[in-house]
């Protein structure tokens, strides 16, 4: 599974209706001070679509939020290592198994507790779609009514196993989905994924691997009428434009939610500027341009958090030509204008939204600072715009220029197409500034501004040229691993097993590793490098090969803006001098837990 990060760009607020403050009945404004009142949330990315209550299913896309259904725990940021309990209260390493234990106050908001079955049976089935803490065990048992042993794969780092179990495991119901896991089911995902740490071509050949193919689909069949959660907020009603959430009074810490429900929409920016001028939304992460930040510096009440960012990609398929070729990839790279396309969008203000990245490592500056040196910086290409190395590049794979249009060996046009989410109207408007480079250079380009769903499906599929993705987190091989791992790269499982991705490899030759099958070692090195002395040399490995290799290019690293407002609402999360905070980071690098974890804290009241 590859997780994106949930940034919304200029736009990604796409489809919502107006929103304004509610009460119990929704129907209109809650007056100030009135407990009932409901906080009207933005979020990302991809309304206008149908929607399912079955996470397993394809065009599920969000509902299951750490609002309603909450995780084992959540990892402080930028921390790899520290974790602020949710589900679960206590875990332990003993004897080579992770003990996760929970909250023995923790309920199903049917009124039936949380028990051992529901997180035993969740692993279970979250193997069927390839869920990455599978790489780290080779084992899942019940210890107890509140216990599971999760058994780590000898010489699992448990700091690295922890992280994958109790920061991604979300507990469902067994109620509703333990009826599809059997004894020969367990079996199967257990054999298959021993398998897989072993040897992975044979795995993809075992008769359980097919039985975990078909268990797959009827899982992502199941029909599931309600939603029934665990955390601080039900699901009372959801369309395709917004979904509205009440307080549930079950939640252990009901005391500390201090409002009735969310407003939880998502509506074009010219929907969304307006309300957040007139206080009638109380909190968005829209990206604001330039104009609209320095407007909204101006609002009485308004307030901005600008915590960690993350990463813009151009990324490319490797698989198709002439994309195949390492030179014309590069010769790409020093045609396109990085900083130009990223001052295309966001201007040059830091906290209007993004700055642009000079070096091609493949991870953000932030953790370049942190597991690169400045020498080894020095030594990588940064691809300054030169259009004299571009064509000597492409001279050299036997491309011709026939007036002002490049032709490929094959004797066609050379053009190229960039898919975009048409609602990310700042990546848009940065491929657009790309495309017409590329157009000046002589190679015809034009952007498809698609909907999100299908850019999404296109870029999974190996449909496209060249796309976009989001990069983000705070572990640097994690960063690599979500472009060049089995979730987007040559998938394995899940919605999109067999499909191409971005196609890079699948065999490449890395420094420092040689040549290897680029897929199962970053990921299997993400689940095994732990901070330190191994994980800076293997980021300076995969920095060297993106760098030569281009598979994509981080052009823009995203300044993440929260817009906020005091009209109506209160003791929001604290800002330090730099407009963030330990809480305000989480919520940067995980949006619904930290905006959550904020409420569970006391957090966000209505005056």
């Amino acid at each position: 599974m590859v997780t994106l990060v949930a940034a919304c760009t200029a736009g990604t607020a796409g489809g919502g209706s107006p929103a304004g403050n509610s009460g119990k009945d929704a129907g209109g404004p809650a007056s100030a001070g009135d407990s009932s009142k409901f906080l009207t949330f933005f979020p990302c990315c991809s309304w206008g679509t149908t929607w399912s209550y079955n996470p397993y299913n394809v065009n599920q896309l969000g509902i299951q939020n750490d609002f309603i259904s909450m995780r084992l725990a959540i990892v402080k940021s930028p921390s790899l290592t520290e974790f602020i309990p949710q589900l679960a209260d206590k875990w332990a390493v003993e004897n080579g198994k992770l003990n996760v234990h929970l909250r023995d106050d923790a309920k199903w908001q049917d009124g039936t507790p949380v028990t051992s079955k529901d997180l035993h049976d969740t692993a279970i089935l979250n193997g069927l779609r390839g869920d990455g803490f599978w790489s780290d065990i080779t084992g899942v048992d019940i210890v107890d009514e509140k216990t599971v042993a999760f058994t780590l794969k000898e010489g699992q780092p448990e700091s690295l196993a922890k992280l994958d179990i109790l920061n991604s495991i979300r507990p469902y119901p067994s109620s509703v989905y333990g009826k599809l896991v059997t004894d020969e089911l367990k079996q199967d995902v257990v054999k298959y994924f021993r398998t897989l740490q072993q040897n992975p071509e044979q795995a993809a050949k075992l008769p359980e691997f097919k039985r975990m193919g078909d268990a797959f689909k009827n899982l992502a069949q199941l029909k599931v009428d309600k939603l029934i959660g665990n955390g601080p907020f039900q699901l009372e009603n959801i369309t395709t434009k917004e979904a509205k959430l009440v307080k549930w009074s079950g939640f252990w810490d009901a005391d500390k939610i201090k409002f009735a429900g969310i407003r939880y929409l998502n509506g074009a920016t010219q929907t969304v500027y307006p309300q957040l001028f007139s206080g009638n939304v109380h909190l968005s992460n829209v990206y604001m341009p330039p104009p609209i930040l320095n407007r909204w510096k101006s609002t009485p009440e308004s307030n901005t958090a600008l915590p960690l960012g993350f990463g813009f990609t151009i990324v490319f398929n490797s698989n198709q030509k002439p994309l195949d070729s390492k030179a014309v990839r590069q010769a790409l790279a020093y045609v396109i204008p990085r900083q130009q396309i990223s001052e295309a969008a966001y201007g040059t203000d830091e906290a209007a939204g993004g700055t642009w990245k000079e070096v091609i490592t493949g991870i953000s500056p932030t953790l370049e600072k942190l597991y690169l040196k400045p020498e080894q910086l020095e030594k990588l290409n940064k691809y300054p715009v030169d259009l004299a190395k571009a064509t000597t590049l492409l001279q050299g794979e036997g491309f011709t220029k026939k007036g002002d249009q490049w032709i490929k060996p094959d004797g066609k046009p050379f053009t190229l197409t960039f898919t975009a989410n048409a609602e990310t109207t700042d990546i848009v408007t940065s491929f657009n500034s790309a495309a017409k480079a590329l157009t000046a250079f002589g190679i015809k380009s034009q952007v498809n501004a698609t909907s999100g769903a299908q850019q999404d499906a296109d870029q999974h599929n190996g449909d496209f040229q060249a796309g976009m993705a989001f990069v983000g987190g705070s572990n640097p091989i994690a960063m690599y691993n979500s472009l060049l791992g089995p979730g987007y790269n040559f998938t394995r499982l899940g919605n999109y097993a067999g499909k191409r991705g971005i196609g890079f490899g699948p065999k490449k030759n890395v420094p420092g590793l040689g040549e290897v099958d680029v897929v199962s070692t970053i990921d299997q090195q993400v689940r095994t490098v732990e901070p330190g002395e191994e994980m800076n040399k293997q980021v300076w490995n995969w920095a060297q090969m993106v760098n030569e290799e281009v598979p994509y290019i981080w052009y823009a690293t995203k300044v993440y803006q929260f817009p906020f407002s005091t009209k109506e609402f209160t003791n929001w999360p604290p800002l330090g001098d730099n407009k963030s905070s330990e809480l305000w980071d989480i919520i940067s690098a995980d949006m619904n837990g930290g905006l959550s974890l904020a409420m569970q804290q006391g957090y966000i009241t209505p005056k």
